[in-house]
């Protein structure tokens, strides 16, 4: 069993105050195989997810106005606060529903980053 450090106490009031001002309820959805995964049932959680501002690019990678073809390539992340999560560990393939934000938004999980103490951060692609 891992020993605290002294500095979790404080930590964690810290991610509380961060998260009542920035978290939004999102679904995580846990999938295998591209189906839901039943041995993880999904859970909906208040958590902090940063999405880039959706600029358009042209497929030339300039500002082309002649391509009609264009990507939105911004990143996303969700933060979750370790401290309080007690769901399935995400794995790259799963999905994330922002369900508070218009249109309630579908993300893919690319990759999950476990190595931090405070935050679990799952980085996410649109789809």
């Amino acid at each position: 069993m891992p020993v605290s450090a002294r500095f979790h106490d404080l930590r964690n009031k810290v991610l509380a105050s961060v998260d009542d001002k920035f978290a939004e309820p999102v679904t995580l959805m846990f999938m295998k195989n591209g189906v839901n995964d039943p041995a993880r049932q999904m859970v909906t959680i208040d958590a902090v997810l940063r999405v880039g501002e959706g600029k358009n690019t042209s497929v030339a990678g300039g500002i082309a106005a002649a391509w009609r073809t264009r990507i939105v390539a911004d990143k996303a992340q969700l933060h979750i606060d370790r401290a309080t999560y007690t769901g399935p560990q995400p794995k790259a393939g799963d999905k994330v529903k922002a369900i508070s934000r218009h249109g309630e938004p579908f993300f893919e999980v690319a990759d999950v980053d476990d190595r931090g103490h405070t935050r679990l951060v799952l980085n996410l692609n649109e789809v």
